[in-house]
């Protein structure tokens, strides 16, 4: 029996931190603005930190990479002071969790792309900062990486194609500013409620690409006031180095879960 699908709101990978986001569920519809006056960017009147991130390759080679996905994803050590692994977040795909994800509204079409698309791996990560909210409230933030990868590169741009055509047409999300990284990338924004009980809006960022047979979405959860595209897309960078053969991509400490196995055969 299918598992019952949880409700999400757009961008939001885990409905559960919505919770920790606001103390009101409402959703705020927000629209790009122009440049602030100091520097920052106005969106969805909040002024926003200027997108600073550069480096990286944007096209180039279109590699078939090897499994396992997990290898690719970033390790603690890459990220910030201050983070932890959440490890019930943290897990190999198999069909099932990849059919019931946010890209899908159900389960069947899951199973049916995956088969169109020849997926063959995939792995997501969550890291949390210690602090919570009040660290959020210093610019810590939640971060969560997701790396896909398919038969071939076709397989991977069909797939990469569908995600953005997807998360652009959530309700509340929005286009970001963020330099083009791989052979495919977009970056979208998402504001919902504040951090917290406190007054400060938070705010989600999303940078999606695809480099040869790899899709791979990084996403960000922290206070508007320190959040841009760069957290997202400096993580982004940081797997593309390791696609491209270019940083060492180890594998990390297994967690007990099936993987995709013979969904791409």
């Amino acid at each position: 029996m299918a598992r019952r699908r949880p409700s999400q709101p757009a961008l939001v990978l885990l409905a559960g931190l919505v919770l920790i986001a606001a103390a009101t569920v409402t959703v705020l519809l927000v629209t790009s603005g122009g440049n602030s006056g100091d520097g920052g960017s106005v969106t969805g009147g909040v002024n926003e930190p200027q997108p600073q991130s550069t480096g990286g390759l944007a096209g180039g080679p279109e590699p078939t990479v090897s499994l396992p996905a997990s290898k690719y994803a970033p390790l603690l050590s890459e990220l910030p002071e201050g983070m932890k692994v959440n490890v019930p977040e943290t897990f190999t795909m198999n069909i099932t969790t990849f059919s019931s994800s946010y890209w899908f509204d159900t389960n069947a079409q899951g199973e049916a792309r995956a088969q169109e698309w020849r997926i063959i791996d995939g792995f997501q990560v969550q890291y949390d900062p210690v602090g919570q909210a009040a660290q959020l409230l210093q610019g810590g933030y939640y971060a969560w990486a997701e790396v896909y990868l398919f038969e071939t590169p076709a397989g991977a741009r069909l797939a990469y194609e569908y995600l953005e055509g997807r998360l652009s047409a959530r309700q509340g999300s929005e286009k970001a500013q963020a330099r083009p990284l791989g052979n495919q990338s977009a970056a979208f924004r998402y504001q919902q409620g504040t951090v917290g009980t406190s007054d400060t809006p938070a705010v989600y960022h999303r940078f999606v690409f695809r480099r040869g047979n790899a899709v791979v979405a990084i996403q960000t959860f922290g206070a508007a006031p320190f959040m841009s595209t760069d957290q997202a897309r400096e993580l982004a960078k940081l797997v593309d180095a390791k696609l491209l053969g270019e940083r060492e991509a180890p594998v990390p400490t297994p967690i007990p879960t099936p993987a995709i196995g013979g969904v791409g055969q």
